[in-house]
């Protein structure tokens, strides 16, 4: 399980073979779930492959649902296939995800597990 902290100019290339190498991922996201616009190709790439949780690296808050379109906002990872963290923060978004898909849950079972637990 992999865990990315987005930074400023970030552009992902540390993400280029996680597809291959980890079961899933969690980022770490700016305020209310934004990422660099050129970062969210790659996600959109990596959900693919496996799931992405996307959360706050605030350590607090969540993740909004609607407050932009640009590319890298939350709403455009999440037309990418992003699964939205909510309230959980990046830390405890990577204990969940490994016991979900231990436990052999699917895309839609996870993104549920989020929904109710974020």
């Amino acid at each position: 399980m992999a865990l990315h902290v987005v930074t400023l100019e970030d552009d992902g290339a540390q993400l280029e073979e996680l597809g291959t190498t980890h079961a899933g991922l969690v980022v770490a996201g700016f305020g209310v779930g934004h990422v660099p616009d050129v970062l969210a190709p790659r996600l959109g790439a990596l959900d693919e492959h496996m799931p992405v949780v996307l959360t706050s690296r605030t350590g607090s808050g969540s993740v909004l649902r609607h407050t932009y379109n640009a590319p890298g906002s939350e709403t455009d990872l999440r037309r990418r296939g992003v699964i939205d963290g909510g309230f959980l923060d990046p830390y405890k978004a990577r204990v969940l995800l490994p016991l979900l898909l231990a436990a052999g849950a699917g895309r839609d079972d996870i993104a549920e597990a989020f929904a109710l637990r974020g």
